[in-house]
């Protein structure tokens, strides 16, 4: 019965963070994920990227904790100062249909080159979101006898309301810079700062006043590249990955409302399999430390400019909470074709939206992260 009364409590714990604070989803994999965070993020790399993430947050406990996001963006150079445009849909559930949000959103990037080894994209975002409250499925207090749980019927009248419909907006900024050195043969550094809910759109489902609480997102990585022949483009080229060491330390810190959380870790690339470990924190103390997270991975080429990467991270729980909620897990399966672009101007040609390679300059600092 303890144990029961604890999975409500948590249950309705999260409905008031959710309703009230009103958290967006929250990814392990946020470097695999990167247009959700940011739009400045769109078409950063070369040709096209589509990406499906799924997290399943706290299994053990009864309903659905699930956030979903596919994302795709395809870079344009031929438009000058044109960065890419993208799409983001996202899907998240807290219980078994307590709280259900979902958002198509539509970003665009704008480009602009600094020098031959460092760049920068400024990109917005336009989102549709829907949010919708089950009033059936919750639980209120009048129902819950402390012997037998919930046997009574609630007095609670629900509102007519159940959906919520609002646009809302994001934008962000990106800044990245390739080198070399005698110890590495690439370095390859990107930082970010992205704020979304600009305009704070009211998702009251009463007819009351509830702003949407803006969100920060601040992520950083370098990835230091050993053995790679020494040529910037290999970042992206991989056609081998044979001999291929990368290191790649990296970092977020998320700040909406009250929530506050930041993460910190590296991921190593050795041939095609990942490797990854980090900590995540809601403090500032890293002892204090909630979750740590562990990362495998596959990087598979299916042929010179295009490869699928399957990322699986386990995120364990260190506070006591483990016994009830469960450790998190999240999956995530990329698809990269480097070739691909939406006008090719009379490159040569194998088909609709591929260019030949050849054409591609290495002042465009065309790299991207594993």
């Amino acid at each position: 019965m303890k144990k029961t009364s604890l999975y409500l409590l948590i249950i309705l714990s999260l409905m008031v963070v959710k309703t009230a604070v009103a958290q967006d989803p929250l990814f392990s994999q946020f470097y695999n994920n990167p247009v959700y965070y940011n739009p400045a993020a769109v078409g950063l790399n070369p040709g096209l990227r589509a990406r499906f993430n799924i997290r399943e947050q706290w299994p053990q406990l009864p309903g659905d904790l699930r956030s979903y996001t596919f994302s795709m963006d395809i870079a344009e150079r031929n438009i000058p100062g044109s960065g890419g445009l993208g799409l983001v849909v996202m899907s998240d559930n807290a219980g078994t249909g307590y709280l259900k949000t979902s958002s198509v959103g539509l970003s665009t990037s704008v480009r602009v080159p600094l020098q031959e080894n460092m760049v920068t994209q400024v990109g917005i975002m336009t989102s549709f979101v829907q949010k919708r409250l089950n009033w059936d499925n919750l639980v209120f207090t009048d129902q819950l006898n402390p012997v037998y749980g919930n046997i009574y019927e609630s007095s609670f009248q629900a509102p007519d309301n159940g959906n919520v419909f609002y646009p809302d907006f994001s934008a962000g900024g990106i800044f990245r810079f390739t080198e070399s050195s005698n110890t590495f043969s690439a370095i390859q550094g990107t930082f970010g700062v992205a704020v979304h809910h600009l305009f704070r759109p009211n998702e009251s489902f009463l007819g009351l006043t509830s702003p949407l609480p803006r969100k920060l997102a601040i992520t950083g990585d370098i990835i230091l590249e050993i053995d790679g022949g020494g040529d910037k483009l290999y970042f992206q080229r991989q056609e081998s990955n044979k001999g291929t060491f990368k290191f790649n330390p990296g970092f977020i810190y998320e700040s909406q409302a009250d929530f506050k959380t930041y993460a910190v870790g590296v991921n190593i690339l050795k041939s095609s399999i990942y490797t990854g470990v980090w900590f995540r924190n809601r403090t500032t103390e890293l002892t204090k430390s909630n979750d740590l997270i562990f990362m495998l991975g596959l990087n598979a080429p299916l042929s010179g400019a295009t490869r699928m990467k399957i990322n699986y991270t386990y995120d364990f729980v260190l506070t006591e909470i483990r016994t009830v909620t469960g450790c998190s897990h999240e999956v995530s399966i990329i698809l990269e074709l480097d070739d691909f672009n939406i006008f090719n101007r009379g490159r040569s040609s194998g088909g609709f939206g591929f260019s030949n390679r050849n054409y591609r300059s290495k002042q465009e600092l065309e790299c991207c992260p594993f």
